[in-house]
């Protein structure tokens, strides 16, 4: 009867042991996008930039470089430090403030006045601290108008 038990024991303590480690820690590349591009009043845009930490452990991200462009032409160029940390699997949100460039202002204002979409893509480069990495990334999507909220699409 000692065998059985024993065994169990064993079976037990691996169980455990397997547990005790938790889930692979996986660092994958991040992703940059916009949710929202918000028109003020004095032509200045707001644009909320998403950070999606795609990895299994949190990332502390000290620096973004990037360039927006709309309908193929640069709007601004972003150089922050967000300072900010983004759990595994989340995203969070930092806002830059710019005055756009003519182009891109004309292409925004027309896709307002005829309720339609406009492209734009971000491309740059994403930095963490904690864990160190050094990213690039590229991403394109379409901005549509909010229906109720003058000057805004997402």
């Amino acid at each position: 009867m000692r065998k059985p038990q024993a065994v169990v024991a064993l079976l037990l303590l691996a169980l455990v042991a397997g547990c005790a480690s938790g889930p692979p820690k996986r660092v994958f590349p991040p992703q940059v996008s916009l949710k929202e591009l918000q028109v003020q009043g004095d032509g200045q845009w707001v644009a909320q930039v998403r950070i999606q930490n795609y990895s299994t452990v949190p990332m502390r991200f000290s620096r973004l470089e990037a360039t927006l462009s709309v309908n193929g032409q640069e709007a601004t160029r972003i150089s922050i430090d967000p300072g900010l940390s983004v759990g595994p699997g989340s995203n969070e949100l930092v806002q830059h403030v710019f005055m756009p460039a003519a182009g891109p202002k004309a292409a925004v204002d027309q896709a307002l006045a005829n309720r339609r979409a406009v492209r734009y893509q971000l491309t740059g480069r994403i930095a963490s601290s904690e864990p160190a990495t050094d990213h690039p990334f590229d991403y394109q999507s379409a901005l549509d108008p909010i229906p109720g909220l003058t000057g805004v699409l997402r």
